[in-house]
């Protein structure tokens, strides 16, 4: 079974699950970082690389966004998220929906070549995207994604895993466990387990490249002014210090921005 097949299966299999994560405090502060890193998005577009069911690209429509076009594996998941925005009575066109496997140039398939603006977006998300790069070849196409999607001057935002050891994610303080941690070539392998009712996992792999932030690859390709969103200046670790004050830490997610020329 190929990599494409194994992220498609996985994520169509938890796909009915994954929205009970927004009732998980590690959610709750990662939405608060994605709020603070989108900004004002007034009239902007949008591309969210990974983007599910547009948990995060309704986020950017709330924050202003004129459309979002959302790429993913998962039919699943986008199957949700066409729900949801049904649902919502959103106009169509303003979210759209492409299936492509990221791990490869968007402008190689025909269903994500044809979907993709070409003249590229104002604000590129990959959100979770890179801990599912199974080798640096994979992380180098995402980055390509990214930077060759993105307009001069727009900005690139994303949260990723950073501390994958973190003491806390043994027991699930914030509601999620990672286990069965091992070594990969270039990275680490984990299966991250979601502590919801009911609870479910998948399997992650991030290259050290990545949590380690080195970032060298998206650098080497031009991104400049990369930032770390401070989670100790949301309004939720303010609202509990003590309780936010292990994340804070050492946090096992974070939300990086960053800008092309």
């Amino acid at each position: 079974m190929t990599t494409t097949d194994s992220e498609r299966k996985q994520y169509d299999g938890v796909a009915s699950n994954y929205g009970s994560v927004e009732d998980l405090p590690c959610s709750e502060i990662e939405a608060q970082l994605i709020r603070t890193a989108l900004g004002d998005c007034t009239g902007l577009s949008v591309l969210d690389l990974g983007g599910g069911s547009g948990l995060h690209a309704r986020r950017a429509i709330d924050a202003g966004a004129a459309c979002v076009d959302v790429v993913d594996i998962s039919v699943e998941m986008m199957r949700i998220g066409q729900d949801i925005e049904k649902q919502l009575g959103r106009d169509e066109g303003t979210v759209r929906w492409i299936t492509a496997d990221l791990a490869r140039p968007l402008g190689e398939q025909d269903a994500a070549a044809g979907g993709v603006r070409e003249g590229g977006y104002d604000v590129v998300m990959a959100n979770w995207l890179f801990d599912h790069a199974t080798s640096v070849e994979d992380l180098r196409a995402m980055w390509g994604n990214v930077v060759g999607y993105l307009k001069p001057g727009g900005k690139f935002l994303g949260v990723r895993v950073q501390s994958i050891r973190a003491e806390y994610m043994k027991y699930g303080k914030y509601g999620c466990t990672f286990t069965d941690v091992k070594e990969i070539p270039g990275g680490l392998g984990y299966k991250c387990n979601c502590l919801t009712q009911p609870p479910f996992s998948f399997d992650c792999t991030s290259m050290t490249e990545t949590y380690t932030l080195a970032d060298r690859i998206p650098k080497g390709l031009g991104l400049v002014g990369f930032e770390v969103v401070k989670p100790e200046e949301t309004e939720v670790a303010k609202g509990d210090a003590e309780f936010w004050s292990d994340f804070v830490a050492d946090p096992n997610l974070t939300v990086i921005v960053a800008r092309k020329p």
